[in-house]
């Protein structure tokens, strides 16, 4: 029965833990959004931005991109009208920003490709029209030359002929 009851007991611990971590978790962000609303020292308000850029880098990395930027949107406006100053914590934290970048970056990186590519199409293109006019330049000399073979071949039997004729007609 004391097991029992000591099993139960645990399991009750465990459960309450849990959901207290969790709402910890919840809680954190809405309690220095409080803490900077009713700040009045600007060393303390200080201390509570870092802590609420923390608490948004942690989100981040805990791939909360929008949880992040939920909770940067309610505590900047807070933070500005404290101290503008302040607020330039947070521009390295500004999802948008880094989606922005993220796209242009992409979109660099496509028309790089794009335009490396038709280069390199383009220069194969070049190549291959070189070649065929070698080609055909090679085809055209070699047929000339066959030409004047075949003209030289020609008058040389042409020339056997008449000089048979002409010895012929000697006799």
């Amino acid at each position: 029965m004391k097991k029992l009851l000591l099993s139960i007991a645990l399991v009750g611990v465990a459960v309450m833990v849990s959901c207290s971590t969790e709402k910890k978790a919840e809680d954190k962000g809405a309690e220095l959004k409080a803490k900077i609303e009713n700040c009045t020292n600007p060393d303390s308000l200080k201390v509570y931005v870092e802590q609420a850029k923390d608490y948004a880098e942690k989100l981040i990395k805990d791939g909360k991109d929008d949880a992040a930027q939920a909770f940067l949107n309610e505590v900047t406006p807070a933070v500005k009208d404290k101290d503008p100053m302040a607020a330039v914590a947070f521009t390295g934290l500004d999802l948008e920003a880094k989606a922005d970048s993220a796209f242009e970056a992409a979109k660099e990186s496509a028309k790089n490709l794009a335009d490396s590519t038709s280069k390199a199409v383009s220069d194969k293109v070049s190549d291959v029209k070189d070649a065929a006019s070698k080609a055909a330049s090679d085809a055209k000399d070699k047929a000339s030359d066959a030409v004047d073979a075949a003209k030289a071949k020609a008058a040389d039997a042409a020339q056997a002929g008449a000089d048979k004729v002409k010895d012929l007609m000697g006799k």
